[in-house]
């Protein structure tokens, strides 16, 4: 009989947009969270191209941390050059659900429409979920519930706000 303990890391799904559909603002703070995350030892996963999750698993790798990658094509060229694991999932946008529901934590950065969606489907699942950044595109006065903190800057104090916010979580 074997002995041993099973066991996984936790993992934080990032969302945000590509290069064209962000800031530089909050690329850089894409990249503190990713450092930070890992640092807390969670895997990260996003959909694993460029922009926000780029600049995500570049920062978790900068400290030797687990990134994956699930990309909404059936490439795995195309996952940024920060992926460890790449899971070609062949849903176009319908991607975000595998995203979403195998994560145990979502943290939003600033994106457009995508990000919107999923956004969307995380509160609509009950999932914890932080929203980092403006987010102009969604009224989050309106959005209630334990599962759901937005902080409107990316100072390190609310970098702190948000790693708190998932470990008292997905503990």
């Amino acid at each position: 009989m074997n002995n041993f303990k099973l066991c996984h890391k936790n993992i934080v799904g990032v969302v945000g947009g590509h290069q064209k559909n962000t800031t530089p603002v909050a690329i850089e703070l894409a990249q503190k969270i990713g450092t930070r995350l890992a640092m807390e030892d969670f895997a990260v996963a996003s959909g694993g191209e460029d922009g926000i999750m780029e600049s995500i698993f570049k920062g978790a790798k900068s400290v030797n941390g687990t990134t994956i990658a699930i990309t909404k094509s059936n490439d795995k060229k195309l996952a940024n050059q920060f992926s460890d694991y790449v899971i070609p999932t062949s849903l176009d946008l319908a991607f975000m659900n595998v995203l979403i529901w195998s994560s145990d934590a979502i943290v939003a950065l600033d994106g457009k429409f995508g990000t919107m969606c999923e956004i969307a489907l995380a509160l609509d699942i009950g999932k914890n979920i932080v929203l980092i950044g403006k987010h102009e595109l969604i009224n989050t006065k309106k959005i209630k519930g334990g599962n759901f903190l937005h902080l409107k800057d990316g100072s390190s104090k609310n970098i702190d706000k948000a790693i708190k916010f998932i470990k008292e979580k997905i503990k």
